[in-house]
């Protein structure tokens, strides 16, 4: 089952979402358009929303997360003082859908840059499935260096910010024709996907 959001872009963006360094490089670049999660999701009568319709895309270090890519990272970030985190991208989703077949999972492989190993890991955790969002990604034209606070540390998918960053001059990853085209193929896989159960 797929869910279609309205894209609205917020004045600021209070909140960001933890992901490794490479996949939010894919995100930026324009070579990936989705995000898998594990929950968070709710449904109301409008149909499924995340628990954050909109969020920055927070880029995490960790050595061993490289091993999860098809590529390892070929742009590291430059160094940066300590506790300081830059922020370059804003993520809006656009369609969410559940996932409880891995097969179906897996035919998602060309849209973004994790290996096999992590999909299944991440599929099996707790219990089968995923939500898959499709997200369209705008960049900022400059940096946005983000002071790490205690309430950033940890294992935690989302973080607060504050002050919320403003999302004035932000600029699409891809051309609008561009990013429909994709999110019209991954509803093709996805509500394929529905129909099996």
């Amino acid at each position: 089952m797929t869910s279609n959001q309205p894209l609205v872009m917020p004045t600021h963006c209070p909140i960001a979402f933890k992901e490794w360094q490479g996949v939010c490089e894919a995100l930026a670049d324009g070579r990936q358009s989705l995000i898998l999660r594990k929950g968070g999701i709710a449904e109301d009568p409008a149909g499924f929303i995340p628990e954050h319709p909109a969020f920055w895309l927070y880029p995490t270090l960790v050595h061993q997360a490289e091993q999860g890519l098809k590529q390892a990272s070929s742009n590291p970030p430059p160094p940066h003082p300590e506790g300081i985190v830059t922020l370059h991208s804003l993520a809006i989703v656009n369609l969410i859908a559940r996932v409880e077949r891995l097969d179906r999972l897996l035919a998602l492989d060309p849209f973004h840059v994790w290996t096999q190993e992590t999909i299944e890991k991440r599929f099996h955790y707790r219990s089968p499935g995923l939500w898959v969002l499709g997200v369209r990604i705008f960049r900022a034209q400059h940096p946005i260096p983000i002071a790490v606070t205690p309430d950033h540390a940890g294992c935690k998918t989302w973080v607060p910010l504050h002050p919320a960053p403003p999302t004035l001059h932000l600029v699409p990853a891809l051309d609008p024709e561009i990013f429909e085209h994709r999110m019209n193929l991954l509803r093709q896989i996805l509500e394929s996907n529905s129909t099996t159960h």
